[in-house]
């Protein structure tokens, strides 16, 4: 896609205004030149932005203007929201005509006439907000639910001053450390800034205190709210305090989490705090999280790790080893293996000290690889030919994979994949032989712009299977949202999966899912959106009515209504919520075409945002509250200490709550973030299942391996799991006199590739023993005992049943929550052409589902009959009912309920909806040092959803896979499954490297607060941080545009590399998720002499500095530069400061060439 700017142009081609100063940028999007998008912005006579012009955009064709206006100060202290004009021409609009249209605009379409966020600063030339006020009447300024800050500095009493020692090791090559408290830091050494969120009122709760050393380094976070025990208030207002301690160098050393309270005794330190040690290159060399053991990195010399452990044994036989990784000359990571090698901090040190001597003690044999990595051309697979119309020159490029599938059966198995790319290097096919020599083969036809037309997917489980052929097309709007999606399964009927509608600001309001009429003009389902003028949703179809006409697909299956800070009344005996003004959600309302009754949740949180209860309601229904309500409890590190449920019965006010749980949680004294004991009071077997009477239980009930891995289970019965390199289970063994036990394979990326489960086996007569094979393989397409089962499209999936031994496919559609909860799965009955409801499923706020109401179930049985008509059967609730092969619900993860397990996979982890927490140590644990390594979403499942297992959503990581398709990856700091795709490879290992060398500030100050999402996106050109996109919640997040070859060499001769460039960017797009659009103006209105601004000294000044000298890529005292200036160089890595000579002149004559800048000083490395 082409983009050409044109600056301050006047009566230029279209009719923006000739008495007007303009930048007007193009983006030309087909080889005609037909159907450009052009974009104005307008300037005043100092050079400030004043109105924003989109040309065409609204879903009339109409421009979408943004209006900017400033105070008597020439500040910007108010951020509209975009709105569509009456015109298309790109006409200037008077800044009066602009404002009252924008309010006019959003009074029609949410009845809110404060279109704007607000600040409020500072009198003061630093221009400090003191309140934040969101766009809406309800969060205006002097409203009460702005977000308020205060700037203060410490007292003598209020913080605990750690100091750090540190021992240089000489045989381990290493920094020793060790901890003292020196009492407290004196008066008015540390900035405070204190923000209070939306909710508060008075007092210390909903505050957050932050206190920063002169050096900008975060010292303490410090958080209140009251400690609750059986219900009771304990202790108001109390600290949750989060300490980061840093050695003289600089680095972080520790973290102390709330719950070890400031103690740094033995126990604490290893049991519940974060401990880091360094090297002499100030690289991060032994880290040990709470609850698991010392990890260690080894380092090649240019500074990449090549060697991480202890990890256990890829086959998962707890044998220990290493993980390495190899790179070839430009940095790329060529291949990864495992080697069986203890290793601990002295065998680390020995390695290190080889390798700085220029031995590599990790080489790997050809048993010990795990993945391979293949560049620049196709040699790697000698079959195949590529040719036109395919680019044969693809130096740069990544063209294969060869991942190895660890089955202890079959140690060849593996998966070779590659990628062919056009003639603009873009990847239009991909091909993966799975592991059972089938095959799952892409190609995508994208247009001049590069949107994908079409997917046509072929797919083999077996080389001997007959090929399934999917073909997926779309159509878009003239403003390229997508409009029309419809597939086609061989050569069947087309179907339709979804016609979007879009309101004039591209927000989606409504799409016909589902049927035969691939127009979309009827589907069998509309679903309707509404939003508040935040862009947060707030109903899908309406609650109150379900009806929509006389047919059957007019009606509407389910509806669904979210309230935050307003109050939905529906029915005579509805109750009102606490209403929350902070992104909390206060209720939610469900209704469903089985019973049409409207039931609903009140949701009342603690001053940390962790759900606290949820009032089950049903509203139409007199005094009918509580049959499914959930009341929780935590300590300071969100781990839940007490959990009651009500459930198992639907009452309409006839019969008192159930109480199916009533749950104490025990935790290990050291390991104090370990669940070692669950008792249920209850005695009640629905809900949590204990293995105890009820009133006693002398015994533990879970143990954990040195990973923090839990190995053991009584009240589910399981007695060992085994784990793999990336610590997922590869077997679970339970107590059966039968042999019960789950077996898991992978690929060498964590990838699920099989599940077998051994239990007895109904043969018609009796049980004996037996096992089913479950295979999951490319592109989702899963089978049962080598029959396909079913495989995913946009909404729902296509269920397969064998009709005398032929597929016979039907569509199936999901209607999802907010979360991704499949709530309401339906179709066409084959056999009656009747539109029905296949399955619903309502759950608990942490994911348990609602029993005993509405869970009749339909299923696809296979039917030998002449007719060949496959049947939606009813299992009627019955045990004989044959279970469904879809068993994906709560956030869509698979629940694997097989032999009691009860667990959701997500990828990275499993959770157990039960007792509301993971299996397994956070892999991202140190993004969220704040929380424990085990809590699921923050202790929020109404507001987060966690995606694989990691984290709630922060980074968002834009990037375009092998199949061409646009796809989003969320990270938030240490995955270690990541999907094929170098872009995403290398912004992982910039975030690695800068947060484990001490530094990533800028980051890390997205990573660790939930609140915040921030997209990142590639560039070939300069890395920079650009504004939101048009639409009513632009001001929630921001891009980056990153180049992960860019580094910067400064004009005091430091050469940074593209990783410190990407914090750099990155502390931008946080201070910007955080504060408003305040980055984009301070550059034009707070003018500063070196550096261009103030937001950039803010930056270039803090976390530049700190992650640079982390990195080492200046010196102790040594700063980056003292001004907004550099020239951008070509480096050999994304963590490298090496410049490549050539292409530095390469991209700086691009960039002269293209009228974006010039610096010359890049031709002193044309002599290189």
């Amino acid at each position: 896609m082409k983009k050409l700017l044109f600056l301050l142009i006047s009566g230029f081609a279209l009719a923006q205004n000739t008495d007007q100063n303009f930048v007007k940028t193009t983006t030309y999007r087909d080889q005609g030149a037909t159907k450009p998008l052009h974009q104005v912005t307008y300037f005043d006579g100092l050079g400030r932005p004043i109105q924003k012009v989109t040309n065409a955009q609204s879903n009339t064709g109409k421009d979408i203007v943004t209006h900017i206006e400033y105070d008597a100060f020439g500040r910007q202290v108010k951020d509209y929201l975009p709105y569509p004009s009456s015109q298309n021409n790109m006409q200037f609009i008077d800044p009066v005509t602009a404002s009252t249209g924008t309010s006019s605009y959003y009074q029609g379409l949410y009845g809110d006439a404060n279109p704007y966020s607000e600040k409020l600063l500072e009198a003061s030339p630093l221009d400090k907000v003191l309140k934040q006020a969101a766009p809406g009447n309800a969060w205006a300024m002097n409203s009460g639910h702005e977000i308020k800050s205060d700037y203060q500095t410490n007292t003598a009493s209020e913080i605990k001053l750690f100091q750090v020692t540190t021992t240089w090791n000489t045989s381990n090559l290493l920094y020793d450390i060790a901890i003292s408290n020196s009492g407290n830091y004196q008066a008015n050494q540390l900035y405070k800034t204190v923000t209070k969120d939306e909710n508060w009122i008075s007092g210390n709760n909903y505050t957050t205190q932050e206190f920063k050393d002169k050096e900008g380094r975060v010292v303490l976070k410090r958080t209140f709210s009251n400690i609750i025990e059986g219900g009771t208030i304990v202790e108001s207002e109390a600290k949750h305090d989060t300490y980061y301690i840093y050695d003289q160098y600089g680095n972080l050393t520790y973290v102390i989490p709330p719950l070890a309270d400031g103690d740094i005794s033995e126990n604490s330190l290893n049991g519940l705090c974060y401990q880091y040690k360094y090297d002499y290159r100030n690289r991060l060399v032994a880290k040990k999280l709470p609850g698991k053991q010392w990890e260690f990195i080894v380092y090649d010399k240019l500074d990449r790790p090549v060697a991480t452990g202890p990890a256990f044994s890829p086959s998962g036989d707890a044998t220990s080893g290493v993980l390495i990784t190899e790179y070839d000359v430009f940095g790329r990571v060529t291949q990864t293996g495992w080697k069986a090698m203890s290793i601990d901090e002295t065998s680390r040190g020995s390695w290190q000290n080889n390798i700085n001597s220029g031995t590599n003690p990790f080489v790997l044999g050809t048993t010990d690889i795990l993945t391979k990595n293949f560049y620049d051309n196709y040699s790697f697979n000698p079959n195949l030919s590529v040719g036109t119309p395919y680019a044969t020159n693809v130096k740069g490029l990544q063209t294969g994979s060869w991942v190895k599938v660890l089955d202890p059966n079959n140690p060849n198995a593996s998966e070779l994949s590659y990628t062919l790319y056009d003639y603009k290097y873009r990847p239009i096919v991909t091909h993966t032989n799975n592991y059972l020599g089938g095959y799952t083969h892409t190609i995508n036809t994208l247009d001049w712009a590069g949107k994908t037309l079409q997917t046509q997917t072929t797919h083999k489980r077996v080389n001997s299977d007959t090929e399934i052929k999917v073909t997926d097309t779309f159509e878009y709007t003239p403003e390229d949202r997508l409009s029309l999606h419809k597939q086609q399964i061989n050569n069947l009927p087309e179907q339709l999966i979804a016609k979007n509608t879009y309101d004039e600001l591209g927000q989606l309001t409504s799409k016909n899912v589902g049927g035969n009429d691939v127009t979309g003009t009827l589907g069998l389902q509309k679903v309707d959106y509404n939003y508040n003028i935040r862009g947060w949703l707030t109903a899908i179809n309406d609650v109150a009515n379900l009806s929509k006409g006389t047919n059957l697909e007019l009606n509407d299956l389910f509806a669904f209504k979210i309230g935050y800070n307003t109050h939905n009344t529906i029915g005579t005996n509805d109750i009102e919520p606490w209403l929350l003004y902070n992104g909390n959600i206060a209720e939610t309302y469900w209704r469903t075409n089985s019973d049409n009754v409207i039931r609903k949740y009140n949701y009342k949180y603690d001053a940390l945002n962790r759900l606290l209860d949820a009032q089950y309601i049903k509203p139409e229904v007199s005094s009918a509250y509580n049959s499914y309500r959930e009341l929780l409890s935590y300590d300071k590190n969100g781990n839940i200490n007490y959990l009651s449920r009500n459930g198992d019965q639907d009452s309409d006010g006839s019969l008192p709550e159930n109480t199916i749980d009533e749950l104490n949680y025990t935790y290990d004294p050291i390991k104090k973030n370990q669940l070692i004991k669950v008792i249920d009071y209850s005695f009640n077997p629905q809900g949590f299942r204990d293995d105890s009477d009820g009133v006693n239980d002398p015994d533990d009930d879970y143990e954990y391996d040195a990973n923090g891995n839990l190995t053991k289970d009584d009240n589910k019965g399981i007695t060992k799991i085994f784990y793999n390199h990336l610590n997922l289970p590869t077997k679970i063994d339970f107590t059966s006199v039968s042999n019960q036990k789950i077996e898991y394979i992978y690929n060498a990326l964590g990838q699920k590739v099989q599940k077998k489960v051994y239990d007895l086996i109904y043969n018609g007569t009796t049980f004996v023993p037996g096992s089913n094979v479950t295979q999951y393989l490319n592109g989702g397409f899963q089978y049962r005992d080598n029959v396909l089962q079913f495989f995913p499209h946009a909404e729902g999936y296509v269920n397969n049943t064998v009709v005398n031994g032929a597929n016979n496919y039907n569509y199936v559609f999901n209607y999802t929550d907010h979360l991704g909860n499949i709530r309401v799965s339906y179709g066409i009955d084959p056999d009656t052409q009747v539109l029905k409801i296949i399955e619903e499923n309502h759950y608990y706020p942490f994911g348990l589902k609602h029993t005993n109401y509405n869970n009749t179930k339909l299923i696809f049985k296979e039917e030998e009959e002449r007719s060949g008509v496959v049947a939606l059967k009813g299992g009627g609730g019955t045990p004989q009912a044959p279970k469904p092969t879809y068993n994906y619900k709560y956030n869509g993860k698979e629940l694997q309920d097989e032999l009691g397990l009860n667990m959701y996979d997500y990828g990275a982890r499993n959770y157990d909806p039960a007792i509301g927490r993971w299996m397994n140590i956070d892999p991202l644990a140190e993004t969220s040092r704040r929380w424990n390594p085990y809590t699921y979403c923050y202790d929020n499942p109404m507001r987060f959803v966690d995606p694989d297992g990691m984290q709630a959503d922060d980074w968002r990581i834009n990037y375009v896979d092998k199949n061409g398709k646009q796809q989003e990856f969320i990270f938030n700091g240490g995955q270690t499954a990541l999907p094929d795709n170098q872009f995403v490879r290398d912004f992982v290992d910039a975030y690695r490297y800068n947060v484990g060398n001490g530094g990533g500030d800028g980051l890390r100050s997205v990573a660790e607060n939930p609140n915040l999402m921030v997209d990142v996106q590639q560039t070939d050109g300069v890395s920079f941080t650009d504004q939101p996109s048009l639409a009513p919640n632009s001001g929630d997040y921001n891009v980056v545009n990153w180049n992960p070859n860019m580094g910067l060499e400064t004009t005091s001769g430091n050469i940074l590399s593209p990783a410190t460039v990407l914090d750099h960017e990155g502390d931008h797009a946080g201070k910007y998720a955080a504060e408003g659009k305040v980055k984009m103006n301070l550059r034009l209105e707070k003018e500063d002499a070196k550096y261009d601004n103030k937001e950039e000294k803010r930056v270039v000044t803090g976390s530049e500095q700190r992650t640079a000298r982390a990195n080492g890529e200046i010196a102790g005292p040594e700063v980056t530069r003292n001004n907004h200036q550099g020239l951008p160089v070509i480096t050999s890595s994304p963590t490298s400061t090496k410049v490549n000579a050539s292409k530095t002149v390469q991209f700086n004559q691009k960039m002269a060439d293209q009228g974006i800048f010039y610096n010359p000083s890049f031709e002193k490395y044309k002599k290189r």
